[in-house]
């Protein structure tokens, strides 16, 4: 079976609620104030990217706008009248092809982008699920942990936190207000922290994301206040490239440190690893497709280190599903908002803090418009 084309099914603005958090580009809020977590991740556009067989399989991922028009511009050429199943040569090539470029950022979601496609369409043809293609399920469901908590008033994060142990998480994730920029940051979030801490109490796990917007002057004399509130993780304290302060954190520090999420490939996870950073937040649909993925956990198993992917998009759980439990331990669930899935008719939603998978042929995701890319009844 080969590719016969890959192009774009559709493009679509959707927008989001803004919830607030602390951002990178906080000390500049009189430019870029307000922004969305989506705008702030450069994706005011969705982009449908559909890949076509010779055995008429198709296959459809969501991704950026950009990403999307990288493939379509320049890498469709390169693997167009390939066999589908060349999965790590197609990726390596692509890789190669972009080194000039890319090796990170939007060059490198385009080639998660290809990546999914065939995986997903090779599944297809096989006629099992993804995970089978990675050496099948370890599992028959996987902890989730309910992820949102955006600094808001009191009461509204109380009432939000209850509600998830309600629901039946065991974990949930935080988000910070504040920087740096802020002279009054670190005990705006200490408060945030103790408000949740008095409502939950200690038995729920509860991390905090910072979204890579501390410097390592404000992150240790934060961490030093938060340890008492028991943090499973200190989640992104620091700018992507600065492994330097990652490396000193963790040695002052008793929280553990997370981050990933906008890292890229194997080299940037060893870095990370090499700093001392012993739970690694990929995701697929950035850091190079589920190729990627594997590598990194293959590199993070000879750490000693877990994996706990970005998202819980279908991606991410075709993966976790196929490694031990003891590797990539659960998944995070954004309770709020979706994650590139917005015209997904069936996104998987975890049940009593639980998600499980399904046993449909290759990500097993069906989109509300025609395979042809016709327009159907979309959600509001």
């Amino acid at each position: 079976m080969k590719i016969s084309k890959i192009y774009i099914a559709k493009i679509e603005n959707v927008s989001r609620e803004n919830f607030p958090y602390a951002k990178p580009i906080d000390y500049y809020k009189g430019y870029l104030e307000n922004l969305s977590p989506f705008k702030a991740a450069f994706m005011d556009n969705v982009c449908f990217l559909k890949l076509d067989t010779d055995s008429n399989i198709s296959s459809i991922i969501e991704t950026s706008e950009e990403a999307c028009k990288i493939v379509t511009d320049y890498l469709k050429k390169i693997v167009e009248g390939l066999e589908i199943s060349r999965i790590n040569m197609i990726w390596d090539m692509l890789y190669r092809y972009t080194l000039p470029t890319g090796r990170t950022g939007v060059v490198m979601h385009a080639i998660s982008a290809i990546n999914l496609l065939l995986y997903d369409a090779y599944a297809k043809y096989l006629n099992i699920p993804v995970y089978e293609l990675l050496g099948g399920k370890t599992r028959d469901s996987i902890r989730a942990y309910a992820s949102h908590l955006h600094p808001t008033s009191k009461d509204k994060l109380e009432k939000e936190a209850i509600s998830y142990i309600e629901e039946g998480y065991t974990a949930m994730k935080m988000r910070f207000c504040c920087g740096p920029s802020d002279p009054l940051g670190i005990d705006k979030n200490i408060e945030l922290v103790k408000i949740i801490r008095d409502a939950v109490g200690y038995s729920v796990e509860l991390y905090g994301d910072a979204w890579m917007s501390w410097n390592l002057n404000f992150a240790l004399k934060i961490a030093k206040k938060l340890e008492k509130y028991e943090l499973g993780w200190l989640e992104e304290p620091f700018l992507p490239d600065d492994f330097e302060s990652y490396k000193y954190l963790v040695k002052k520090t008793d929280i553990p440190i997370a981050a990933g999420e906008h890292h890229y490939h194997v080299y940037d996870f060893k870095k990370l690893l090499d700093a001392g950073v012993r739970i690694l937040q990929p995701d697929a649909i950035w850091v190079g497709g589920i190729t990627a993925m594997k590598k990194i956990a293959g590199l993070a198993e000879a750490y000693g280190a877990i994996v706990v992917p970005h998202t819980s998009n279908i991606y991410n759980l075709h993966f976790i599903i196929s490694e031990p439990e003891n590797l990539a331990p659960m998944a995070e669930y954004l309770t709020k908002y979706r994650w590139l899935e917005d015209r997904v008719k069936n996104p998987l939603k975890p049940e009593k803090g639980y998600f499980k998978l399904w046993e449909k042929k290759g990500f097993g995701l069906e989109y509300y418009f025609e395979t042809g890319g016709e327009a159907g009844t979309l959600p509001p």
